[in-house]
């Protein structure tokens, strides 16, 4: 067994990149290919970007997640998170505005109203949350989250 597991290792690490040596040049190119030390870079910090994080420092890998600034991607800033706000809030609303239907169980109303700054505010609030749980959780497992873009060439 331990010779298999060391075989292993062995092809692993004959399969590994050959990366170049570090270079004293401080060219642009030095720069962008040699100033950071990491096993994994992610490109992105959406659902899929946070869980490979996740994934990768699970596996002990040194690990870097380029967020562009975007940290939680579409779904948290712009799609998911807040639409589903506005979804629960305009349910209370249509849950309040039933006459009849509180009227049955003994609970009466002068009408609802709402204030649309105050559910827009809400739901910003909601994302805010969400997205510093996201960037709570990477922080707390070592993870470099850094809020520039990145483009695979």
């Amino acid at each position: 067994m331990a010779r298999r597991v060391l075989a292993l290792a062995a092809t692993a690490a004959a399969l590994r990149p050959l990366l170049p040596k570090r270079s004293r040049v401080t060219t642009r190119a030095a720069l962008t290919m040699h100033d950071y030390d990491y096993d994994v870079i992610i490109v992105g910090c959406g659902v899929g970007g946070h869980g490979a994080a996740l994934h990768a420092r699970s596996q002990g890998l040194k690990t870097c997640v380029l967020s562009g600034g975007d940290v939680g991607g579409t779904c948290v800033n712009r799609g998911c998170v807040p639409s589903k706000a506005l979804l629960a809030a305009s349910g209370r609303v249509r849950e309040m505005s039933d006459d009849d239907h509180l009227a049955s169980m003994g609970i009466s109303t002068n009408g609802v109203s709402f204030d649309r700054e105050g559910v827009a505010k809400h739901a910003e609030q909601l994302v805010n949350k969400v997205r510093g749980g996201l960037e709570g959780s990477l922080g707390r497992l070592g993870v470099d989250l850094v809020p520039k873009f990145g483009v695979y060439k």
